[in-house]
């Protein structure tokens, strides 16, 4: 059986004004996306490019938008304590109705980093940031109260709203690496990959990309197994980094086309602004997610 098919656009960048990114939004409700995903980074490490925090941007989304799914893509451990990241899903989650999606990662941006006063942090102790903070959150958002004496993030008698969802909103974890992967396995409902691209540096090429995302797979089975997890319960999403699928309507479907075959079911665009690459993305959904939704 073949997996399900959802989009998603990235709204990127999210700058001022407000009505430029409710445009995007509406547009992308329009034309029949399922998902609407924003930056959680901050001003200092992608000037000219992010002018608004992520979770007020979705709370506005939330009002002025009525069917889409709303997420982050994705909140760094290093901007928020896990007691606000849970208020504020909670918030857009009631919101919304219950179009809320958490996306989080490790970050570690340096400039986001030097943004709030936070020193860089070594790779693996921003993994057990990640499996922590996402611990607390699950458990914050079914709605226990949480005390936490040591750790990275102690809080004592935390609580939050409840949600709309049931039995909260989905947690996607972006993970790239073995101890990320470890952490989705353990805590995600959707895995997010950026298809094997790098965050950074010199893109690779297609067969390497795929190559690359092959092995983060059978990592992430592997994982799952050692905690006794149906890797099936886990969503597969990607993140159109790097990709090259805005080259052509014939480019973009391969993409899907390859990826598909590894299990993934949720395709993330980004909006590019650009009206020929506009299009592109356009025919995704009048006219590849149709064929992939029955196929």
């Amino acid at each position: 059986m073949a997996p399900a098919f959802r989009i998603g656009l990235y709204a990127f960048p999210q700058v001022a004004p407000y009505a430029a990114m409710l445009d995007v939004a509406r547009r992308a409700e329009g034309l029949g996306f399922d998902s609407l995903w924003v930056a959680d980074e901050t001003p200092i490490a992608y000037p000219g490019t992010i002018g608004f925090e992520a979770f007020t941007s979705l709370g506005a989304l939330a009002r002025d938008t009525t069917r889409i799914m709303l997420g982050t893509l994705v909140t760094p451990v290093v901007l928020r304590h896990p007691l606000l990241t849970a208020m504020a899903a909670a918030t857009v989650d009631q919101a919304s109705g219950g179009r809320f999606i958490l996306g989080m990662g490790v970050g570690g941006v340096p400039a986001d980093n030097a943004g709030v006063g936070e020193p860089n942090r070594p790779a693996a102790e921003l993994v057990e940031r990640l499996d922590e903070q996402l611990d607390t959150i699950d458990r914050l958002l079914r709605g226990e109260t949480v005390t936490r004496e040591g750790g990275f993030y102690p809080t004592r008698d935390a609580v939050v709203e409840r949600p709309v969802q049931e039995p909260r909103p989905a947690l996607l974890v972006a993970a790239q690496g073995r101890r990320s992967l470890e952490v989705a396995a353990r805590r995600a409902d959707i895995w997010n990959s950026t298809g094997g691209q790098p965050i950074v540096g010199d893109p690779v090429t297609r067969a390497e990309a795929l190559a690359v995302t092959r092995r983060h797979c059978d990592i992430l089975g592997e994982a799952c197994a050692a905690i006794g997890r149906d890797p099936a319960t886990i969503r597969r999403s990607l993140f159109a980094w790097r990709s090259g699928a805005y080259a052509s309507i014939d480019a973009v479907e391969e993409w899907v086309g390859q990826y598909r075959e590894l299990g993934f079911e949720d395709f993330i665009f980004i909006w590019p602004g650009e009206p020929a690459k506009d299009a592109v993305v356009e025919h995704v959904a009048s006219d590849i997610a149709p064929r992939f939704r029955v196929g």
